[in-house]
């Protein structure tokens, strides 16, 4: 478990909202490469994927394949990925029922979360779900890149 922070670089944070943006009004998605620094999440860059759900209108599916690829390339840099993120159109940066679903599986993961409406982001979140207990928001701190927090 983390202490409770997810620091996020700013070009990250665009990446995130460009890839979700352009995605609306089906939910996007993508991962969250990083590390773990002194207990907290340092996310170093993001990958985003293409939401392979058959209903993407109120959830997402990150590709696999992508998934496995990403994976071994973060390990080649000494880096994992540390969660995912997604969005949810015409909604609140809080996690669903069908996120608490599937956050059991890896409780370990950071959700960050983009609400989004017509007028653009309503905000983001960061989340850490582990099963049967209450979903637990993160401090999400927005850093300068090669600031360490």
């Amino acid at each position: 478990m983390t202490s409770g922070r997810v620091a996020l670089p700013e070009d990250c944070a665009g990446e995130i909202f460009a890839a979700l943006s352009g995605s609306f009004p089906e939910e996007g998605c993508g991962l969250l490469v990083g590390r773990l620094e002194d207990g907290s999440v340092r996310i170093e860059s993001v990958v985003p994927s293409p939401n392979i759900a058959e209903a993407r209108e109120k959830t997402f599916e990150i590709d696999p394949g992508l998934r496995l690829r990403t994976q071994r390339e973060a390990r080649a840099a000494g880096l994992e990925i540390v969660g995912h993120y997604h969005s949810h159109p015409f909604g609140e940066p809080i996690p669903s029922d069908t996120d608490r679903g599937r956050a059991a599986g890896e409780p370990e993961l950071v959700w960050l979360i983009m609400g989004l409406r017509w007028g653009g982001a309503q905000g983001l979140a960061a989340w850490r779900m582990a099963p049967g207990l209450e979903p637990e928001r993160l401090a999400l701190d927005i850093i300068e890149q090669g600031n360490a927090g």
